[in-house]
């Protein structure tokens, strides 16, 4: 079949978008290239349509089982001759996949697997390579390549295997694809996999403007998390009636208990996490795709390469852990280019508990000397909490529109202004009302959180809700009583003398300062993801002497324009 009528009587489409076209051109001439392209963009096609106009078979390596069945399905329906082979492969469908694979001229132009399969079986990995002599092996993808890198989202050990793959099969292309990359990612992309200089490198625009994000706030109590689900369900019921949504959670505890609560409000729900064995989740899927049940309440191992069009809404329970799981997540819904809604719910704690899941894996890695953390000088603690940090920094960021914040995030600068994406952020909807709001002048605060850290041999120990010092390091917008600011340490006179005598203030510029609790909190949170985010302060996580986990922070180089007062901080 020609070209075209391989796109139009399969795929189902009349043209290609001008990206596809230039990646595709470059894959028929055999040339490395990493793909980093938005979700629901079409990058599957672009290694999916040469698949079946040439020879020779693509090897298609995905992290998720769920994934590899959701699309081998799709192809199949499409009838195009693909396959999967992994480790829940019957031994009756794996020696007939295995006899198609050993004739002269295979059938097949697709199989997908997974690096295990294909590195580290020895059942698999001597039929592969016999493929490989024979020159059937046209392309190797690598799908959601981020998993590969320390830096993505969802860090995969055995993804990494596919480091091996220029020596396994050097004269084999190799096309990486992914939704999330930042630069360092990409980076991380190329060097794991070998790919030389020569790579070709495509990507697109990230700004989804049918995405419509709002950030809403959370209680974390039981009653004010069921005053929330109650909430959902009325929305599910009126505005997304008859519509299928999605809704992210921290834990696989917290999915299971998310969808009881919906059920018991009377909404079609059903939970999804690999605690789930390979056949429940499948079922819960196929459900959901064909619109059984209204919503589905999954941790992140739901949602790669799972194709359903017409998702009208994307919750977040609990904060995502990165930029890039959010960014992910949220591109579930609107693949149809109408408007979903993406409605995240916040609470400070679930920060608290990412850090202490975060503690755990660096103690783990440290017991087990993991070899690659320990040559790429990479501490997991401090690179996830940093990631976290950018989360919740944007989270709290009331002064941006969110998608141009997002589309910056991935190293697409983007010059647009708060009201560019018009009603599709809370942030651009809340400057049609009420006006946006200011940027405040930091420096000052800055310099003083930075030099206390630099005072204290470049540690300082974060409490949120307890350090009286990060209060004080605000600024001084009102005047108080001194009686009513001794109320507020509680009485507590050795505080309050404790407090002056830190940053050597004057009795009257203590009674000068405002202490509007709430305000200052969120201020300080907004100071401190600022400068960690953009590498002023490093956060780590250790534990102290008692054997309790604290957080610690240590001082870029660069900090020191901001003490000298040569860099200003505006946010």
């Amino acid at each position: 079949m020609s070209f075209q009528t391989v796109l139009k009587e399969i795929f189902g489409f009349d043209k290609l978008h001008d990206f596809q076209s230039k990646v595709i051109t470059s894959m028929l001439k055999d040339e490395n290239i990493v793909v980093i392209s938005p979700t629901g963009s079409g990058k599957s096609l672009c290694f999916q349509l040469p698949a079946l106009l040439y020879e020779g078979i693509t090897i298609v390596l995905s992290p998720l089982k769920s994934l590899i069945y959701d699309q081998v399905e799709s192809l199949k329906s499409k009838g195009v001759t693909c396959e999967l082979l992994n480790g829940d492969l019957g031994v009756r469908k794996k020696a007939t996949l295995f006899d198609e694979l050993k004739k002269k001229c295979p059938r097949l132009k697709l199989l997908y697997t997974t690096p295990e399969m294909l590195l580290n079986n020895e059942e698999t990995m001597p039929i592969i390579k016999d493929l490989y002599d024979r020159k059937l092996i046209s392309r190797i993808v690598l799908d959601e390549a981020h998993c590969i890198s320390t830096w993505g989202h969802d860090f995969r050990p055995n993804y990494l295997k596919v480091k091996h793959l220029k020596n396994y099969y050097p004269d084999v292309p190799i096309i990486a694809l992914t939704a999330t990359a930042t630069e360092k990612v990409f980076m991380d992309i190329k060097d794991i996999l070998g790919l030389d200089e020569k790579i070709k490198y495509f990507n697109s625009s990230f700004l989804r403007t049918n995405l419509k994000i709002e950030i809403r706030q959370r209680g974390e109590k039981l009653k004010e998390k069921k005053d929330t689900i109650s909430k959902i369900a009325e929305m599910l019921n009126t505005k997304y009636k008859d519509q299928t949504g999605l809704m992210y959670a921290f834990s696989r505890n917290e999915c299971e208990k998310l969808a009881e609560m919906l059920q018991e409000e009377g909404i079609k729900a059903d939970f999804y996490h690999a605690g789930l064995s390979s056949k429940k989740r499948n079922e819960i899927q196929e459900k959901w795709i064909n619109n059984e049940l209204q919503i589905i309440c999954a941790t992140i191992a739901f949602g790669m390469g799972i194709d359903k069009s017409d998702v009208r809404v994307v919750y977040h329970f609990n904060v995502p852990k990165n930029i890039e799981g959010y960014y992910q997540e949220i591109g579930r819904g609107g693949r149809d280019g109408k408007i979903c809604d993406c409605i995240l719910y916040y609470n400070i704690s679930d920060q608290v508990k990412y850090n202490q899941m975060n503690n755990k894996k660096k103690t783990e890695i440290k017991e087990k000397g993991h070899c690659f953390f320990r040559d790429k000088k990479m501490n997991i603690a401090e690179n996830e909490a940093r990631k976290l940090y950018d989360m919740v920094g944007f989270i709290e960021n009331e002064y941006d529109c969110r998608h141009i914040v997002m589309c910056n995030y991935f190293g697409e600068k983007r010059k647009e202004k708060i009201g560019f994406c018009g009603d599709l952020c809370d942030n651009c909807i809340r400057l049609k009302t009420k006006g946006a709001k200011d940027k405040i002048d930091m420096s000052k605060e800055s310099k003083e959180i930075l030099e206390y850290i630099g005072i204290k041999s470049e540690e300082y120990i974060y409490d949120t809700n307890k350090d009286l010092i990060l209060k004080r390091l605000i600024g001084y917008p009102k005047k108080k009583p001194k009686k009513k600011l001794k109320k507020e340490f509680n009485g507590n006179k050795s505080k309050y003398e404790t407090y002056k005598a830190e940053f050597g203030r004057k009795e009257e510029e203590i009674n000068d300062f405002n202490l509007d609790y709430r305000n200052i909190e969120k201020q300080m949170r907004r100071l401190i993801m600022y400068l960690i985010s953009n590498k002023f302060m490093k956060p780590n996580v250790i534990k102290n002497e008692k054997g309790t986990w604290i957080e610690t922070f240590r001082l870029y180089k660069k900090s020191m324009k901001v003490i000298e007062g040569s860099k200003k901080i505006i946010i």
